[in-house]
């Protein structure tokens, strides 16, 4: 439900953002007003709720384990000599 409510609540930000344009478009601080009312209806839409727990839960998981490679250092070349007189 987190990633969801992630969604929903970045959405909110967007139209918050255009709402507080229009809303502010006259003001010498239009984009800053626009962007504090975006971020208002993010919070308020459980978006920092959201990011929290997403960040709780990446933290929480075990990382994988790094996978482990042989180097290969020597390489023994066995040749063995073959003539058609051996029984």
């Amino acid at each position: 439900m987190g990633k969801q409510q992630l969604r929903f609540a970045i959405a909110a930000l967007l139209v918050g953002v255009a709402w507080g344009y229009l809303r502010h478009r006259r003001h010498p601080r239009r984009q800053v007003l626009a962007l504090v009312q975006g971020l208002e209806w993010f919070v308020a839409y459980g978006g920092a709720a959201a990011l929290l727990d997403t960040a709780r839960s990446a933290l929480e998981t075990e990382p994988e384990p790094p996978v482990e490679f042989e180097r290969i250092t020597h390489i023994r070349q066995v040749i063995e000599e073959r003539t058609g007189t051996e029984g």
